[in-house]
């Protein structure tokens, strides 16, 4: 079964969630997954120094093609980087978690365990879990989160802000095909019942 996105409500539900806990670490991994588009080991695998330019959070975060999905295997020619411009509210959550943990560290993982030493990344099972409970906490049905759900939601929104333009959102997402993207969507079946009332008889 696939993941789902998130909506708009249970996003927000879940950054108060976070936030009324002081759980930097958490609402940071939910704004930027939600935020940026980037697959969850891409999202884990950032370090301070990519987050920190030194004075503050840049204003764009590029992932180089080795740490993206298929950017070391057969058909890594056709991978390339990925740049996602930071909106403000993402800027903010990780000067937030950047506020928890310092600066001090730039190889630091980002999203690193608390009971780590050296700052060890939190793995893809870690990151399931903090959703799951979270979603449980606010009330919200488990069932199809995943933490591809934080990608999901991005294509959703992108989606939705484009003006429902397919090629826009697939490039934005960093798909090869729309096909791809138009799977990340999903319809609801009253709004497909609505367009059908709109029809000219």
């Amino acid at each position: 079964m696939s993941a789902r996105p998130f909506t708009e409500q249970e996003y927000l539900a879940l950054s108060h969630h976070f936030a009324s806990q002081n759980r930097t670490r958490d609402r940071a991994l939910l704004v930027l997954g939600c935020g940026t588009g980037y697959r969850i080991q891409e999202l884990l695998g950032l370090t301070v120094s990519q987050v920190w330019d030194g004075t503050d959070v840049p204003h764009e975060i590029t992932i180089a093609r080795r740490d993206l999905k298929g950017g070391k295997g057969a058909y890594k020619r056709s991978v390339r980087g990925r740049r996602v411009p930071l909106s403000e509210p993402v800027r903010s959550a990780i000067r937030d978690h950047l506020a928890a943990i310092g600066t001090g560290e730039p190889g630091r993982f980002f999203f690193a365990t608390g009971r780590s030493q050296g700052g060890h990344g939190m793995n893809r099972s870690q990151a399931f879990r903090v959703l799951v409970r979270a979603c449980i906490a606010c009330g919200f049905d488990p069932t199809r989160v995943s933490t591809h759900s934080l990608r999901k939601t991005f294509v959703g929104r992108v989606y939705a802000a484009s003006g429902h333009d397919l090629i826009k959102t697939q490039r934005l997402v960093g798909h090869s095909s729309p096909v791809t993207t138009a799977r990340y969507l999903e319809t609801d079946s009253a709004d497909l019942d609505r367009l059908v009332l709109t029809l000219a008889a």
